[in-house]
């Protein structure tokens, strides 16, 4: 993933002095020579043997009969603190950089946190997430995402599916990655400030140089959304460490801010997200559905039962959580 390819400089930008935009690319470059060192790190791991997708009964029916998982926009995701955690983090970072830098500095700052406020970060490239777990009977999770527990958790084989969605006919497919999520606020912090260390001296490059206020303005919003987009990647390796119990393995997939995601659609509840056809590429990667807690075992069980019968081939077992729960 390379930010040159994913993002679309904004207009005007061409005006700007040809050393202050190789200054640019230069910072670019390495900040995502961070990223990728991160995203390595986190590829080498080995996915779990099993990872579970939490969802209620239309869910079941749905990624049955379909043969697809929804992956969200991240802008459209249930827990938007996940992004402003991420997003605050990094403002501190940034601010505690620029403590005793020039005036310049403490406004790109404040510019920077205005434009998460604002939405702006939207418009620097297309991401979308589907998320699993390492746990597939997480009392947590069967509450939030599986209808108080009266849900199911679909067990898949994480290599299938993972080489289902990151290859095609054996090559990978760049923008697809999976990895386990991170639960930890140090080491997020870390490497926002190495990326945002590669940046700070850039913050003056306008200075003593005669150069129109359009001319600035133009170069200041570059790097801006040259920062974001790598800040935006780092918070998608993380998560606050209130939600380490959930053990996430995310699949991502990022798309260039300068065209539209091909076959996005909107869900009922206004959702972006686009479908990965797992049927077709990992068809026997579903082993398990585990029923919920909550749950009326028997007719939660035929409900699957029935689904796997009319959408569905291969050997899927029905089991069940024996958390004891019920659902208020």
């Amino acid at each position: 993933m390379d930010d040159k390819d994913y993002l679309k400089s904004i207009p005007g930008f061409d005006l700007v002095p040809q050393d202050m935009r190789d200054a640019l690319d230069r910072f670019s470059d390495e900040a995502m020579g961070i990223v990728h060192g991160l995203l390595r790190v986190l590829e080498s791991e080995e996915p779990p043997p099993i990872i579970y997708h939490y969802t209620n009964e239309a869910g079941l029916r749905g990624i049955l009969q379909s043969g697809q998982l929804w992956l969200t926009d991240i802008f459209s995701l249930n827990d938007p603190t996940e992004l402003s955690h991420g997003f605050s983090n990094a403002v501190k970072v940034l601010n505690d950089k620029l403590v005793n830098r020039h005036p310049v500095g403490r406004v790109f700052a404040e510019n920077f946190a205005v434009f998460y406020k604002q939405g702006a970060i939207q418009k620097v490239a297309h991401f979308f997430v589907c998320a699993f777990s390492v746990l597939g009977n997480d009392l947590g999770q069967w509450r939030t995402y599986a209808d108080n527990g009266r849900g199911y958790a679909l067990a898949f084989d994480a290599k299938t599916l993972e080489d289902g969605f990151t290859k095609k006919d054996g090559i990978p497919i760049l923008n697809n990655s999976t990895f386990h999520v991170r639960y930890n606020d140090r080491q997020l912090s870390d490497i926002q400030g190495q990326i945002i260390e590669k940046m700070l001296d850039l913050i003056m490059q306008p200075k003593g140089r005669g150069l129109q206020n359009s001319v600035i303005n133009t170069y200041m919003m570059e790097l801006q959304m040259r920062l974001t987009f790598n800040i935006l990647q780092t918070i998608l390796f993380f998560k606050h460490e209130g939600y380490d119990h959930e053990k996430e393995y995310r699949f991502l997939q990022i798309h260039r801010a300068d065209m539209p995601p091909p076959d996005v659609k909107v869900s009922p509840r206004l959702a972006k997200y686009r479908e990965f056809d797992w049927r077709s590429v990992a068809a026997g990667s579903l082993k398990e559905i585990v029923v919920g807690p909550a749950a009326d075992r028997a007719k939660a069980a035929q409900v699957a039962n029935d689904c796997l019968c009319q959408f569905h081939s291969g050997a899927v077992s029905i089991t069940y959580s024996g958390i004891p729960y019920r659902a208020m």
